[in-house]
């Protein structure tokens, strides 16, 4: 069975019960298969990477609609009616998928579940996806670190790689060690780091880490060092981690 995500956002955990790890997490508009149940909870496979862990009872999803629009910044507010005034009752993420019914005059937008946003933190889901990894990555700047995030309230490492491929049409695993050995992130340049002329957008792997780089010498990153993305020379991410495993550059 096919649902389709009706909260800003739904974790996925490792099992069926409380207090366990989050592998990573559904965003709104998001569909999923249905793959088995224990009591109210559901194991569900995003439709989208293949991702697959249990959702918590009470998690809100319906029939499947056609989405229009994704939200193209950070995060974007839900207002009740078409006006900044109008105290936002919730926020969406990057990504995440609506159905607009209709835009005003003023640029607000409405969607099918009634709530409004401004139309230019949207855009049409027809339009061809951003092909810069690193101008989306950086939209992220500042998130707080959440193990298994991949959204615009709290991203980990290899979420913030995958959001940011995804974006240019590469679609990978929610996990630095699938993806440091996942050719469709591009040639592996070197094994260790050694010989490297780093440039922008090459996907650099540590021991359990994984960062994108900004520019030829600063990493681009979600860490528990600072528990946050953030920037940083990549000699000194390299020191903390004591070694480099991999770089490889997208072909874009």
């Amino acid at each position: 069975m096919i649902r389709q995500i009706k909260t800003p956002h739904a974790v996925l955990l490792e099992e069926p019960r409380d207090g366990v790890p989050q592998t990573s997490e559904l965003l709104f508009g998001e569909t999923f298969t249905i793959l088995d149940r224990e009591g109210d909870w559901l194991k569900v496979e995003c439709r989208i990477d293949g991702y697959t862990g249990w959702l918590a009872p009470g998690t809100a999803h319906a029939e499947p609609t056609a989405p229009t629009h994704r939200v193209r910044g950070r995060t974007a507010n839900l207002h009740p009616g078409p006006t900044h005034k109008a105290v936002p009752v919730t926020a969406l993420s990057f990504g995440s998928l609506v159905t607009v019914a209709e835009e005003n005059e003023a640029g607000w937008c409405r969607l099918d579940d009634g709530l409004w946003v401004f139309g230019k933190q949207l855009e049409p889901v027809a339009r061809p996806l951003d092909t810069a990894p690193v101008e989306t990555a950086l939209r992220f700047l500042e998130t707080p670190y959440v193990w298994g995030g991949r959204s615009g309230f709290g991203i980990d490492c290899s979420g913030l790689v995958k959001v940011a491929l995804q974006a240019a049409g590469i679609v990978t695993r929610h996990s630095s060690g699938f993806q440091r050995n996942d050719d469709r992130l591009g040639p592996m340049l070197s094994e260790d780091g050694q010989g490297v002329d780093y440039r922008r957008g090459d996907i650099v792997f540590f021991p359990g880490h994984v960062g994108i780089m900004l520019d030829g010498a600063t990493l681009l990153h979600a860490t528990v060092f600072t528990m946050s993305v953030v920037t940083e020379p990549l000699s000194d991410v390299a020191a903390r981690a004591e070694r480099i495993t991999g770089v490889r550059r997208p072909a874009l």
